[in-house]
């Protein structure tokens, strides 16, 4: 009953990376302790976790896409995050795995979206799976300011179209749109 209880816990972290980062969830678990720069506050994206039929989980040495090879500025919390288990969170794994499961083997995505699946129902957040955090993160980038293309490279897409079509938030055009028209009509 322990292990469930701090596999629960560890599971904070993973959530909390994604939402931070907007990352895939195949990134984030593939992620190892060399590709930090903590000092910088930079993690490089460059392998990806699967698990694939009859083959079990497999940690690849490629993301989903050419353009997921990416090095992403962070922010401070996820570093000073990162620093806190570093020190805590001592868990030896042969390939140097920031997120892997406590007996020190590669993550499964499939269970850990299982695990956050069952958090979210009970903390009343049924329909937030672990890619809607890489859509807020968009939609955040987007409202801040960003461009498509710059939104598309932090995220690793190849194409800003899919970006602003898949993950931007629809209503910041029409916001600006009633700025302007604010601007140019006469108040009542």
């Amino acid at each position: 009953m322990r292990s469930v209880a701090l596999s629960t816990v560890d599971a904070v972290d993973v959530i909390v990376f994604l939402a931070g980062t907007g990352c895939r969830l195949g990134e984030v678990l593939a992620i190892r302790w060399s590709a930090l720069d903590q000092d910088a506050g930079t993690v490089a994206s460059n392998a990806n976790v699967i698990r694939a039929r009859g083959q079990g989980v497999l940690l690849q040495d490629h993301t989903k896409t050419k353009a997921g090879v990416r090095t992403i500025a962070i922010p401070k919390t996820l570093v000073d995050l990162l620093r806190h288990r570093q020190s805590n969170f001592q868990i030896r794994n042969d390939h140097d795995l920031v997120f892997p499961t406590l007996r020190g083997n590669i993550r499964d995505p499939r269970n850990t979206s299982r695990d956050w699946r069952m958090a979210r129902n009970r903390i009343g957040y049924p329909t937030v799976t672990t890619h809607s955090f890489r859509k807020t993160v968009a939609t955040a980038l987007d409202q801040s300011g960003l461009s498509a293309p710059e939104i598309a490279e932090y995220l690793g897409h190849t194409n800003p179209s899919l970006t602003q079509d898949v993950y931007m938030a629809k209503n910041t055009g029409g916001i600006r749109a009633a700025e302007t028209m604010n601007f140019l009509l006469p108040s009542l």
